[in-house]
């Protein structure tokens, strides 16, 4: 049995927990994974009724939940462990809004093309340069995670994982009440598309909410671990993720039995509350294994550390975003299960030798 350790590249790093990064790690992967394969089988029915093609299915809707409850918890978890009184000297808000802002200008740059220069030149920008998708959505995220421990930082009170519960509680009401409005009715009404989008608007991929709400959540883990990471120590004390999960699994029954609820409110909280239960969970999970028996895999738990270049390269690539032309342009639709799942492997093992490259030429720039 092992201890939780700590990964310290060098002595100016914050301490990082080994099965944080490992979920980051499995979290990039998968997206990596359900991207392809989804883009290489496309819209095909006739596979919905295959145990596998529907496994398959239930660990794509799994990622992206992950994925952003992720992004949440590390972020936070290396916040907490500055002390530096002023809190916007702290190193970690500063990093914190430089990524943000990297998060929103690569987002919105990415859904731009390399062909239609000359459209741009004349400020004729298509539809979809002003959608809303993953890396926007967290670039917000970071700076909401910020704007509420700054707020909690000034007046004090509660503990700052329950301030992220709030926030999550409030997007999730935004979520229900934006669910409850024709699909065609945009927010906020008459509002730019490029902020419509962020809420509710014709190309809103990753909107605001519900998907903060997973941030929040990340976040409210993330405040938690720092607080009683020297206590994770045995399998035991690993049980408290899966008490959050099974009292996510009592909120998601218990909501059927509520009466007065009209259907868009019964499936933004079961669907919200079920993907949550199920990241908490495998977050415990990864914590279990590293208490049992230590995490290893250090070439893996790098791309961990590296899922922001990951996304990039991987968006540019697979969808020739920026340069305006990529894989799915041969694959898209043409290949079969076993095609898809060679391709898949073979893409992923590609990003993780990739990911040593990057590692070794940042390793060298810090040098």
């Amino acid at each position: 049995m092992s201890e939780i350790s700590f990964d310290k590249p060098n002595s100016q790093a914050e301490p990082r927990l080994k099965f944080i990064d490992l979920a980051r790690a499995l979290a990039i992967l998968l997206m990596l994974e359900g991207h392809f394969v989804g883009e290489a089988l496309g819209e095909r029915g006739q596979y919905a009724e295959y145990p596998v093609y529907r496994a398959w299915n239930f660990v794509r809707g799994f990622t992206a939940p992950l994925f952003f409850t992720v992004a949440g918890m590390i972020f936070t978890y290396l916040l907490g462990g500055e002390t530096e009184p002023r809190f916007l000297k702290r190193k970690r808000v500063r990093k914190g809004l430089r990524r943000a802002g990297e998060l929103l200008l690569w987002g919105y740059a990415l859904q731009l093309s390399a062909s239609r220069i000359q459209s741009y030149v004349q400020l004729d920008f298509p539809a979809w340069a002003s959608a809303f998708h993953v890396l926007q959505c967290i670039g917000i995220g970071l700076v909401a995670l910020l704007v509420i421990a700054a707020i909690r930082h000034r007046i004090g009170g509660l503990a700052l994982a329950w301030w992220y519960v709030g926030a999550c509680a409030a997007t999730l009401a935004l979520y229900i009440w934006l669910r409850q409005m024709p699909e065609t009715q945009y927010v906020p009404a008459g509002w730019p598309q490029i902020i419509q989008n962020a809420i509710r608007g014709p190309h809103s991929v990753f909107p605001l909410a519900p998907w903060l709400a997973f941030v929040f959540l990340g976040g409210a883990i993330g405040d938690c671990i720092r607080i009683f990471r020297g206590k994770l120590q045995t399998p035991l004390s690993c049980l408290w993720f899966f008490a959050l999960a099974a009292v996510l699994e009592v909120l998601r029954a218990a909501v059927f039995s509520f009466p007065y609820l009209d259907d868009a409110t019964v499936f933004g909280l079961t669907w919200f509350t079920s993907r949550a239960a199920q990241v908490v969970a495998f977050i415990g999970l990864l914590c279990w294994v590293e208490t049992m028996w230590g995490i290893g895999f250090p070439r893996l738990l790098v791309v961990g550390r590296l899922t922001f270049e990951i996304y990039i390269i991987h968006v540019i690539i697979l969808y020739g975003m920026v340069i305006g032309i990529g894989l799915n342009d041969w694959i898209s639709g043409k290949l079969g299960p076993w095609q898809a799942t060679l391709g898949a492997a073979i893409f992923i093992l590609f990003f993780l030798i990739l990911a040593q490259f990057i590692d070794a030429w940042k390793s060298r720039k810090r040098t």
